[in-house]
């Protein structure tokens, strides 16, 4: 088993569909939900259901709190909300897989 870090800015449709192949290949996967990416906590966003997929395959999914702050994206009860330090933390633990959409 292999723990990945998923950093998304960007994609997190592609984040949390490649975080949950490779959940149910038998990695560990986070996918950091980072700056743009944080707007598919939304309940009407278009791809919103891919995150309570991907939890169910037993993805971990953080959000990084002031991208959901800056964006003004509820909070997700089923998401963590984690500042940089612990993003840099996940980074350390997981060197050389580590992943940014």
């Amino acid at each position: 088993m292999t723990t990945v870090a998923l950093l998304a800015s960007q994609q997190p449709a592609e984040a949390l569909t490649f975080g949950t192949r490779w959940v149910q290949a038998g990695d560990e996967v986070t996918v950091v939900l980072l700056d743009g990416a944080a707007v598919i906590l939304r309940p009407d966003h278009a791809s919103a259901s891919l995150l309570a997929t991907a939890q169910d395959a037993g993805v971990t999914v953080w959000v990084h709190d002031a991208a959901l702050h800056e964006h003004a994206v509820p909070h997700n009860e089923a998401v963590e909300v984690v500042g940089l330090d612990r993003v840099a933390a996940l980074i350390g633990d997981t060197a050389g897989r580590v992943q940014w959409w």
